[in-house]
């Protein structure tokens, strides 16, 4: 997929540039994972990982032209360890896995499987309507506050003009692209109010596909690694190839 973003050598990266990765699956309908009790069973089977559970609500907003704005709330149920670093997030109609301490894909891989397994021995589930996994960096500037050298100038822009960067309170893009089913989205730039030119430059990559299919766990899992090849590419796209070799762990 995205045969336009070269191959690259995969290299196990410092922790300090990745501040979240996301993983979901949004499947049909579950009445089940909209109970405390359903999700108590699915709770118990990860517990070890993630022993705290709490309740939120996902909010829903809907405008029509007859009945205006109407607003709906879903509980949901976050998953935590006690230090806050992993959490599965478990809805009526998705699971989803999220971390700020990501050491390598092969963790991610193994913790999403086990949710999915979890969730299967409590819901039916039929069909995927959608896989996403999304990371988001950022690459800090130089001591001189800037980037070239760091992140791939087609991607930086005007900030990678001094003037403007030092004057620059915040700048952000996005690209999309697609390949038959499968999207990959590119968000980039300076998204913190900075006047000294020093806020850490972001590389948001986020590849899904929405296509519903069957659901298969394996297939899905398969799906999770081609994603995760894609968003690989992309970063070392996006950053220079010598800078991203300092990145990696010795």
């Amino acid at each position: 997929m995205f045969n336009f973003l070269p191959g690259a050598d995969v290299l196990q990266l410092k922790p300090r540039l990745l501040q979240q990765v996301i993983t979901q699956v949004r499947f049909n309908s579950q009445g089940t994972l909209g109970t405390h009790a359903g999700v108590s069973t699915v709770h118990d089977a990860l517990a070890a990982r993630y022993p705290r559970l709490t309740t939120e609500q996902q909010l829903s907003v809907m405008a029509t032209p007859g009945s205006g704005v109407q607003t709906t709330s879903t509980p949901q149920y976050r998953f935590q360890d006690l230090k806050g670093t992993w959490a599965v997030v478990l809805g009526p109609e998705h699971a989803t896995l999220e971390t700020s301490v990501y050491t390598g894909w092969s963790e991610v891989r193994e913790r999403m499987e086990e949710v999915l397994l979890a969730v299967a021995d409590v819901a039916t589930l039929r069909v995927r309507e959608r896989v996403g996994l999304r990371y988001v960096n950022h690459v800090p500037a130089a001591e001189d506050g800037s980037l070239e050298g760091r992140v791939r100038a087609e991607v930086l822009g005007v900030t990678g003009n001094q003037g403007w960067r030092t004057s620059l309170i915040g700048s952000v893009g996005q690209v999309i692209a697609a390949d038959n089913g499968t999207q990959l989205a590119l968000r980039y730039g300076l998204v913190t109010e900075n006047t000294q030119g020093q806020a850490p430059y972001l590389l948001d990559i986020d590849c899904s596909n929405s296509d519903p299919v069957e659901y298969e766990a394996a297939e899905t899992l398969s799906y999770f690694d081609k994603l995760n090849d894609v968003a690989y590419r992309c970063f070392a796209w996006c950053v220079d190839e010598k800078y991203r070799m300092t990145l990696a762990v010795q």
